[in-house]
């Protein structure tokens, strides 16, 4: 009983087999399009994956690009505000250089006031403060040129149209009535040392500390102001020069990138009229101190 239902079964399955491979013979276009709709959905399946990953790729370019704009708009304002701060620290600078040679001239004023009352150590600390203040107008100049090479580095960098760095050579080259100073200092000093009241004295302060960048003691001050001076100047004034080179460079690509009106169409134009016309005037009222002092017509700072 049990192999006969075992026969029936296989028999049956033997049956529906061959009746699904007649079916198949008989339908075989119905079977064949079921395939190509099988494919065509599957294809179409996989383009829509690739298009989704395509705009996915395509939106993650776009906030990437976003984001670097940004961050180069941010890196080009943060190069105007440090030719700015550069700018402004160095017309300040400019600024005080008029009454560090005004009060070095005074200290030597009083220098010869004791020279001819025989006070000797009074006359020494007199020429000490006059070297201390000449010291500084050197700092000064030295701050400034440092200040034109930075500024020089970040022209290179900066796209738009600089800001105008607010000293021109004339200025610089004004600067040189410093060494006329440091010169009447270095003649008062001689004409001490051919005193041996002054000299024996001077013996004693020579070695004294001076708290300025580019001297250890009173006697190195005294023998390399002028010098030291002279080549500062010289330094700053080469700096300058390549500044204004470069920034001269620099314009003509912003007019070459943008057409003859780059200039007025500049996002920061008005400001840099502005503060090229502020800086401007300052520089010309700290010109005419620092003539004052060269003809010897010193005014209340």
């Amino acid at each position: 009983m049990g192999e006969m239902e075992e026969w029936v079964g296989f028999l049956t399955v033997i049956v529906i087999v061959i009746g699904l491979i007649y079916l198949a013979f008989l339908y075989w276009y119905v079977i064949l399009a079921l395939v190509v709709i099988g494919i065509m959905i599957y294809l179409i399946g996989k383009e829509n994956e690739k298009e989704k990953l395509r705009q996915a790729a395509e939106a993650a370019r776009k906030a990437e690009e976003v984001v670097r704009l940004q961050r180069h708009r941010e890196e080009q304002r943060g190069y105007r505000k440090q030719m700015i701060v550069l700018g402004e620290q160095s017309i300040g600078l400019f600024e005080s250089m008029p009454k560090h040679l005004s009060s070095a001239e005074e200290y030597l004023d009083q220098a010869e006031v004791d020279f001819a009352e025989g006070a000797f150590a009074p006359f020494w600390d007199s020429i000490e403060n006059a070297a201390k203040t000449l010291g500084r107008f050197d700092e000064g100049v030295h701050h400034i040129k440092d200040n034109a090479s930075r500024y020089t580095e970040l022209i290179r960098k900066y796209e738009d149209t600089p800001p105008q760095f607010p000293l021109a050579r004339q200025s610089v080259t004004k600067l040189g009535v410093g060494t006329t100073t440091a010169e009447r200092m270095k003649v008062i000093v001689r004409t001490a040392q051919r005193n041996f009241q002054f000299a024996t004295i001077y013996e004693q302060h020579k070695t004294n500390q001076i708290l300025v960048a580019g001297f250890t003691s009173l006697a190195q001050a005294l023998e390399r102001m002028t010098r030291q001076i002279t080549a500062s100047i010289d330094d700053l004034a080469d700096s300058v020069d390549v500044m204004a080179s470069t920034l001269n460079e620099s314009i003509c690509a912003v007019h070459s990138r943008m057409g003859d009106v780059a200039e007025r169409i500049s996002q920061h134009h008005d400001e840099l009229m502005e503060e090229a016309s502020e800086a401007a005037a300052r520089e010309e009222k700290t010109l005419k101190m620092l003539d004052n002092i060269q003809h010897g017509r010193r005014s209340s700072l």
